[in-house]
């Protein structure tokens, strides 16, 4: 990563129930290619009560870097870029 200064977690004041509250932050922000560390988070996510807040937290305010809610930066892309599902895929009868 870069010099960039890495984003304020919602977890510090918003979530005191989160998992990673009190981890060291870089295991959240791994080094490209660390997958040791990328299923580390994705552990500690996979634990977390409030996953889902965090994960809509990233999708919502476009994250580009970090794992947030069980995401990676790739799969955040994906989903933003194919969008959320339509009625008529998540099988809603009108």
């Amino acid at each position: 990563m870069n010099n960039r200064v890495l984003p304020v977690r919602p977890a510090v004041g918003g979530w005191p129930a989160a998992a990673c509250r009190g981890a060291d932050m870089k295991t959240f922000f791994p080094a490209p290619g660390d997958l040791a560390t990328v299923r580390r988070a994705l552990m500690i996510c996979d634990r977390c009560p409030v996953r889902i807040p965090c994960r809509r937290y990233a999708l919502d305010n476009r994250e580009r870097y970090g794992i947030w809610g069980g995401l990676t930066e790739e799969t955040r892309e994906t989903l933003i870029r194919i969008g959320p599902p339509s009625a008529e895929s998540s099988g809603s009868v009108g």
